[in-house]
């Protein structure tokens, strides 16, 4: 199978390789001093030199072209009071050359040593060049509103503030609306107040220098969140929550009863997995939200007589204004017992054990809580099987490991003689890089009461998303989102030999990068993707996984992230599933988005095997109207 993405890179491909012509120095004359064309000249002792000077004189005879349509662009630039109208509107069109302007045409009129090129571009396709941004920024808004309503708040703000600087990037900005009418200027504003108004955070446990927080949206726990805090001496470096959990770390003796986290939204680190984004973000004001800081409350929220719901009043007196959104249930009246009863269980199928039968299992996972809080580890090396247990040293050895508040878990098994604990939060640092992670630890149990497996779970609403999946099996659900655990979890914590063992002999696997620098010409293995280069490669399993340990090494850390799952069933063939799931993959020398199609073959339990592993840039939109594969 081949997502469009795909196939519409390729041909894209076959238009770059044959979109050289062949003209005359008349016609390059002609065109140089025509009305039509912009046109920009560049010498050098290589190609990529006169490339390089030719784009430049163009982005400089687009910029004195586009100048009318900018009408407040010095406003918009960093120390926008050092730049005059010409030299503001040349950076922000020179925020277009990473990609968008190398597809101009090219003309080389003398090879090296002495390079001679021409680029240019009609005046007429001057606007696509802006409408390729416009449509970027259009669907980043997009992912915003959906991650705001799956309470994924950091990707919800990073794509509202993103977008809001490819905004200001436009010419015209203040005529650029939503679908529905509404001036995007004045809404991505609104729309990030009212996630930050829409916030609460609240202290559940403080320990030593460890202060552990409960974050909620609209009165639930949030999907994940980015954020900062004031230790005591200064702001932080950034921490991850999820599912409502996140951690303070304060300095010895620092006062803990005024405690303030500042929710991240600009991503500027981030930023580079996205060129065009990154040099949009590096010189444009963007905006700065005051409100974007949190104070912190004593005492957990979830009880019923909580002032920290949707709609609740904030310190000042007034009315937080919070509008829920019309598919989001109300949660005003909700308590701790009503809101466990949300996990995750389709009546009959997903069996939620009882106290009875849960108590041998409870026992082991609080001797494993209370050894990771001592760091006794080996105190319980009989809970585990051989496996479990290797398993468990790599994760308690990922980071600075420990435990999130007081963890509220619970039992259950789905037609099999295996028991999952879903799940204890754990907050992992490194001490190489300042980025600091809260991941949720699934436990399974085998039929002797033994662990054996851990994994990173996924968030609730990619659960529920397989878990509630009618059509299919009961088994079938638990297997998938099982694998999908143990998939992103297998990168997380290096696991060579288990990913070697889930890959296909003859498995198709084809991966993909964001490179930084420009492709040399007629590299047919480099494409653009939003405005970025991008490298595909075609691998065979053993040049994958000898790549995989070469990236294994180099790391201190990998983190994964999954959202936004799709899954189909294969229409012959058994239990055959095919994933399209986004992926934004973090380490701490490389990190990128894109999306995994993985074509997985379930109709083992016990051994999954991946049939098909691509990567992509983009999301492929027809993929869940694919009746079979």
């Amino acid at each position: 199978m081949r997502s469009n993405a795909v196939i519409s890179s390729v041909f894209f491909l076959l238009c770059l390789l044959f979109s050289t012509l062949t003209l005359t120095a008349q016609d390059i004359e002609e065109i140089k001093y025509s009305p039509d064309y912009l046109c920009g000249e560049g010498r050098g002792e290589s190609l990529r030199e006169a490339d390089n000077e030719a784009l430049r004189d163009l982005i400089s005879k687009i910029s004195v072209s586009v100048q009318s349509d900018y009408s407040d662009v010095t406003s918009t630039i960093i120390n926008g009071n050092d730049y005059n109208v010409n030299s503001a509107v040349k950076m922000v069109v020179n925020t277009y050359s990473q990609a968008t302007l190398q597809n101009t045409e090219r003309v080389v009129i003398n090879d090296e040593p002495d390079a001679y090129v021409v680029r240019y571009v009609k005046r007429s396709d001057v606007e696509k060049i802006f409408e390729s941004r416009k449509h970027k920024l259009m669907d980043m808004v997009a992912s915003a509103e959906k991650a705001e309503r799956n309470a994924k708040i950091d990707d919800a703000l990073r794509y509202y503030y993103w977008g809001y600087c490819l905004l200001q990037s436009l010419p015209n900005e203040n005529e650029v609306v939503t679908p529905g009418g509404k001036l995007l200027i004045n809404y991505i504003p609104e729309k990030m107040n009212a996630i930050f108004n829409g916030l609460r955070v609240n202290k559940i446990k403080e320990e030593g220098n460890y202060v552990d927080l409960e974050i909620l949206y609209k009165g639930m726990p949030v999907t994940s969140i980015d954020y900062t805090y004031f230790d005591g001496l200064d702001w932080s470096n950034l921490y991850s929550a999820r599912d409502g959990r996140g951690v303070l770390e304060m300095r010895p003796g620092a006062a803990t009863d005024n405690l303030r986290i500042k929710c991240e939204y600009e991503y500027v680190g981030e930023a580079h997995i996205d060129k065009e984004i990154a040099t949009v973000v590096s010189i444009m004001k963007g905006k700065v939200f005051r409100n974007s800081t949190l104070g912190v409350t004593e005492g957990t929220a979830f009880s019923e007589d909580s002032d920290l719901i949707a709609g609740s009043t904030t310190e000042e007196g007034d009315k937080a204004s919070v509008t829920a959104d019309a598919d989001t249930p109300d949660f005003s009246e909700i308590s701790l017992s009503d809101f466990e009863k949300l996990i995750p269980k389709p009546e009959g199928e997903l069996l939620l054990l009882s106290d009875e039968e849960a108590a041998p299992y409870k026992e082991t996972i609080e001797r494993v809580i209370k050894a990771i809080e001592t760091k006794r580890y080996r105190s319980v090396d009989d809970c585990f099987t051989a496996d479990g247990l290797d398993i468990f040293d790599r994760l308690v050895h990922y980071g600075n490991a420990r435990i999130v508040g007081e963890p509220q878990y619970s039992f259950f098994t789905i037609g099999t003689e295996e028991v999952t604990c879903r799940s204890i939060p754990m907050n992992f640092s490194f001490k190489g890089n300042g980025r600091q992670f809260v991941e949720n630890i699934t436990f399974t149990f085998n039929d002797k009461k033994k662990i054996d497996c851990l994994a990173f779970g996924l968030d609730e609403k990619a659960a529920e998303d397989i878990l509630h999946h009618a059509k299919w099996g009961e088994e079938a659900r638990k297997i998938l989102t099982e694998f999908l655990e143990n998939y992103k979890t297998a990168y997380s914590l290096k696991r060579l030999d288990y990913l070697q063992q889930i890959f296909d002999e003859n498995a198709v696997i084809i991966t993909g990068k964001v490179v930084k620098k420009a492709p040399p010409s007629g590299d047919n293995q480099k494409f653009y993707a939003n405005n970025r280069f991008v490298q595909l490669t075609r691998q065979s399993k053993q040049e994958y996984m000898k790549n995989l340990e070469r990236s294994f090494n180099s790391k201190e850390f990998i983190n994964i992230r999954f959202a936004e799952n799709d899954v189909v069933k294969a229409g012959r063939g058994g239990e055959i599933y095919g994933i399209q799931i986004r992926q934004d993959y973090y380490s701490n020398n490389y990190g990128d988005t894109g999306y995994l199609f993985l074509m997985v073959d379930l109709n083992d339990p016990k051994n999954p095997i991946i049939k098909v592993r691509v990567w992509n840039p983009e999301r492929d939109p027809d993929f869940q109207g694919v009746a079979s594969f």
